[in-house]
Parts: C-alpha cells; structure tokens; sequence
C-alpha cells in the first residue's frame, strides 16, 4: 500500500451474520470449464455490470461489480440480467457494490424481484454507505439535499451544460433524465443489504481494509482494497477531502444561487458614458464602429458574460467527482492473474494509492509499490467509462503491455444518437478519445469497449470499430456481451 500496511480498523457488518451462508457454497453450471477465470462486461449502455467467473475446487464461483445504466440507456439491462441468472443459476458468491451512482447500481432495483431470488456469499459497499457510521450517512443526507435542490434549479433551463450536469445530478439520486424524487440508489441499497434470499453478510469497506471473502473463494482468490482513501486518515488526504466536503455539505444547508458571479460590486456603479469611447475600442468589431455604438461596451459585456462561472454546473461536477472518489478499488489476484477494477475512481481516490500523499503542481513519480501494481497487472477494468479524470496519465503510463482492459461505456454514433456527456471540440468527450489511444498504445491493442458489439436497435460504435476492427486473441462475443479468458 502507498501508506503503508498499518491494520485499519475492523471490517463491519450491517446484519450480523458471521458466516456466508451455505447456499451460496454450491457451484453453479456457469463459467462452462472448472480453470476458467474468466470477465464477462454486458453492453447495457453508459454504466458498469461487470461478472468475473473464478475456477475453485467445487467448481466455477462469481463476483457481479456493479450492475446499473443511466445516460446512455440502450434498454437491455434486463435481458443481460436474464444472462446473469442463466449463467449463475441465481448464486453469486460475492456481490460488489462501488459507489452510489445509478450506472452502477440501478439493475439492482429495476430487477430487485428478480435479485430477490439471488443466493450471495457476501456483499462489500463502499464505507461511505455505511449506515452505522454518523458522519458518513449526515454527508449522504447533504449530498441527497444538495442534489434535489441541483435538480430544481437545473430543470429550468435548456442548454446543453445545463442538461448534461442535471444528468450527473439524477445519476446522484438514481432517477431518470427529467424525473425527480429518489430513485433506484435507495432501492438498490436497500437490495444490497437485506433484499437477497439468504440475507448475507454485507461488509463496507475503505482503501487498505482486510477484505473478508466468502468460504466458497478462499484459497482460490485474494483481494487488495486500494481505494477509497481512508475517511479517518490524519494526514493530508483528510484536508483533501474536507474542502470539498464542506463546501458540497455547506450548499446542502444553505441552499446554492443558480446566478452567475457579479464582476463588480454594486457599489462601484458605472455605465459606458462614463469613459471615453477609445477605451473600448479593442472591444469593438467593425460594424460597431458607427455612431450608435461608439461608447457602448456591447462586445465586452458579452465577453465578460461569456467568461462567469457557471455555479450550478460546477456544483454537479463537484457533487458528481465527490461520489465517484468514495469507489471502491479492488486488486484481485487469481491463478497467478492480477485484476484491478476501478469503479469510477478520479484523482483524489487514485492519489492516495498511487502517491501516499496528496500531489500538486510537479507530478513528483508515482510509488514503487503503484509502480509493482500497475506493472504487474493482467487486466484492467478502465475507470468511468473512459473519462479524462478518471485514468491518471501516469498510471497509464505504468501498464504493462501485456495487459488488457475493458472499458463499458456508450459513445453514440452522432447525429442519430448524442454522447451522453462532453463535447469532442473542448476536449471533453467520453469516452476520451486521446485516452483511449493512450489506453490502446500501452496494452499493444488489447483494449476492449462495450459497445464494440452491436444490440437489437443500437449497432455497434462505428468509433469503437475504427479503433479496434477485430478483436484481440482470447476475447469472444455474446448476443448481449464481451467475454475475456485469460490464458492458463
């Protein structure tokens, strides 16, 4: 670890269970060999439904990570969860659940009857979920407060910025573009921790924790938690994170103003017949050199205007990286392969891991032992859908390239069908198409996108395809998914 291998306090338990339950102990007939290991990623649209297949001495075992879509929707979540039942004949033996966003974990309510029917040895959350921890559920109720007051204020307006941060702020509640209320986070938490048949033991867990695995996985699979940073760390990942949390929880109380920053001061009044007209001259296109507009500052105003904050969305951004830094950042190894899976962890959650210490300005080189992880890895499950932030150039950089990655996320083939978030002429776009060159260099073609395979009404990326026309050896394709296994 970056910080160190001190022990971190004792993993906790919502229900009192000590044990699995024995349920989940019987291997079910998926993962078709007893050597397999094997990842299955589902196109289901923007968001993760992740199922990793491992071999143990009773048969095949598996680990569903996150399982939910919310921009970007292509309506078959449903049907990938008739996949999931088919192939695990309703047994998991471990369910991960990253972090509170509906693309990761709105299939867990839009289906709940049918996970209702699930067996599951265990169940890890990330600990800012934790209802038995104060601090953690009080910043949850601000984070939910500030959300519908986001949603009020954003629903009022029609441009694109507008519409896009009031995605990421009903991605926050769970609900869908234009609803409002709580939604599937509430009803997919509520799955997780006592909706299950067999009621597991459900664990909450933070970066640096001892991760306890159901019986049925010992001996067959290690994991290393790497993120979120620790909520009770005294050094400067505590102040990191503090900033932002009191500002997002000092909006919730206080309510956020939708308006543009004031340049002025209303007590420094002026007007444009106030200066002479050459001061403004800079500021003038040709057809306002006449008579009606000389003194009058139109194009610096519009300039002015153009540069204001925009409060509200940058709230949404802040509320939408707060959540996505509380994932959960699991290093697997299995059969001799390393996999780290990601959630949609950004800088300061991949700070604490890669640094052990907060960073700014010169990136002062990642740690030996991030170095060792990165470097020893065999796959990668890249973070938020293939975001900009949420892929470290210098991890990137670190891969080896060896190593292969899978990425799920939905680019849209404009004009039929828009990106759910950014803009490719600011450099905004997911998926990050700089990154995914960089992604693709370092793993020697080995990265995957889901929406590479085409679904009934939503064809496969025509960008996916021009980047990676066929796919690498040991992939294969399903009616509704990607699978990867990895050679023995």
């Amino acid at each position: 670890m970056a910080r160190g291998t001190a022990t971190k306090k004792p993993a906790k338990k919502a229900n009192g269970a000590s044990q699995p339950a024995s349920g989940a102990t019987a291997a079910a007939n998926g993962g078709k060999a007893h050597g397999t290991l094997r990842v299955r990623m589902y196109r289901i649209g923007f968001g993760d439904f992740f199922l990793l297949t491992v071999p143990t001495k009773s048969g095949p075992q598996h680990i569903l990570i996150d399982c939910g879509v919310h921009a970007g929707n292509i309506g078959t979540i449903g049907a990938c969860v008739q996949d999931l039942v088919k192939e695990t004949g309703r047994k998991l033996a471990l369910v991960i659940a990253t972090h509170f966003h509906a693309d990761h974990l709105s299939g867990f309510a839009t289906n709940f009857d049918e996970f209702a029917k699930f067996e599951v040895g265990a169940v890890w959350i990330t600990n800012r979920l934790d209802p038995g921890d104060k601090h953690a559920m009080k910043f949850q109720a601000q984070l939910t407060s500030l959300a519908h007051q986001l949603a009020l204020q954003l629903g009022a307006r029609d441009d694109e910025a507008g519409r896009q941060a009031l995605d990421k702020v009903q991605n926050a509640l769970g609900v869908q573009l234009g609803a409002a209320g709580d939604g599937h986070n509430a009803r997919a938490l509520q799955l997780l921790r006592s909706g299950f048949k067999n009621k597991p033991p459900v664990y909450y867990y933070q970066g640096g924790d001892h991760p306890v695995l159901p019986d049925v996985l010992k001996g067959a699979i290690t994991a290393q938690l790497l993120g979120p940073s620790p909520k009770d760390s005294n050094g400067e990942f505590s102040a990191t994170d503090n900033r932002t949390e009191q500002y997002l929880a000092a909006a919730a109380e206080q309510g956020i103003s939708g308006e543009t920053v004031t340049p002025f001061e209303k007590e420094w009044p002026a007007s444009a017949a106030d200066y002479p007209p050459e001061v403004f001259g800079s500021f003038r296109t040709d057809e306002q050199i006449d008579a009606r507009a000389i003194g009058r500052p139109a194009d610096l105003e519009a300039r002015l205007a153009a540069v204001q904050p925009d409060v509200l969305a940058a709230t949404a951004d802040a509320l939408d990286g707060t959540l996505n830094n509380q994932s959960l950042v699991v290093l697997f190894t299995c059969k001799g392969k390393k996999l780290l899976f990601v959630g949609d962890a950004q800088w300061g959650n991949w700070e604490f891991w890669l640094y052990g210490k907060a960073v700014t300005g010169k990136d002062p080189g990642i740690t030996a032992t991030a170095k060792g992880i990165l470097g020893s890895i065999d796959f990668y499950k890249v973070g938020h859908h293939g975001s900009t932030n949420a892929t470290p150039i210098p991890a990137v950089g670190a891969l080896n390239q060896t190593c292969v990655a899978m990425c799920s996320t939905e680019m849209g083939d404009p004009p039929n069908r828009a990106r759910p978030y950014g803009d490719p002429k600011k450099g905004t776009e997911v998926p990050r198409t700089k990154l995914m060159d960089a992604l693709e260099k370092q793993t020697n073609n080995k990265l995957v996108r889901s929406d590479w395979i085409g679904v009934t009404g939503f064809p496969a990326a025509k960008e996916a395809h021009a980047e990676l026309p066929k796919l690498p050896n040991n992939f294969s394709t399903g009616p509704l998914y990607i699978d990867y296994v990895f050679p023995k």
